[in-house]
């Protein structure tokens, strides 16, 4: 990088970690999956299916379960999933978790910053717009820009590609911070190289080990104290 400032560009992961969307899609995986006879739990929600995006995720429960995922059906339950997320959405269900907007703002002023979800880029746009904060983002990888989704690191590798373009900057993994939640997908993008900041708000914090820091929550004071080189506020 010319601009030797750290980090370069900072990547965000979504649900979870912005808004509080976690509870929306259990509920949409929830009802969708009980008209399938199959009953998942929000325990179960919680400790397997965080870090999945919704291909992945119903292709690991329909396995697990013993059942057969035909076309079809995948592209039923797919389909139910995405309109029942936006139900909930309409419906403002969410909001943003606390200290995000103050931090995202902050941090705004001083670094690129892009979001890679397992989240349906529509879900994604329309809960951004709901909390204001969609004009921060310069990129968004969803989930139907990926071939692979989450835990797997090539959508955030294609993140840090795509931001590189816009703001003209060779951006490597090391020179972009990602801020995540989930345990397997912190584990992989720290293989290829990407720093991280987990965030304790799908997981308690000894889940995080593989991250470089971990924050209880995305309050400036909160990451301020942890990354003491982040620029913050203007």
């Amino acid at each position: 990088m010319s601009d030797t400032r750290w980090p370069g560009a900072v990547l965000f992961d979504f649900d979870g970690v912005i808004v509080n969307s976690e509870p929306l899609h259990f509920w949409a995986f929830h009802e969708v999956l009980r008209a399938e006879h199959i009953e998942l739990s929000e325990e179960e929600y919680y400790r397997e299916l965080i870090g999945f995006d919704d291909k992945g995720a119903f292709k690991h429960i329909f396995e697990k379960r013993g059942k057969e995922l035909d076309p079809k059906t995948f592209l039923r339950v797919m389909t139910l999933k995405s309109e029942r997320m936006m139900d909930l959405i309409q419906a403002r269900k969410y909001h943003a978790l606390p200290g995000v907007d103050e931090f995202i703002r902050a941090l705004w002023w001083h670094y690129p910053l892009a979001i890679c979800s397992g989240a349906l880029r529509e879900e994604i746009e329309a809960m951004l717009e709901g909390i204001s904060l969609r004009d921060c983002f310069k990129v968004i990888i969803a989930a139907e820009d990926v071939t692979i989704g989450k835990p797997d690191p090539s959508g955030y590798l294609m993140c840090a590609q795509q931001l590189s373009a816009k703001v003209k900057r060779d951006l490597k993994p090391a020179d972009c911070l990602i801020i995540e939640d989930a345990p397997t997908v912190i584990k992989s993008v720290r293989a290829v190289g990407f720093p991280v900041v987990g965030v304790a708000t799908s997981y308690p914090a000894e889940k995080l080990a593989h991250a470089n820091y971990v924050v209880k929550d995305l309050k400036p004071a909160t990451v301020a104290a942890a990354i003491p080189e982040l620029k913050l506020g203007t």
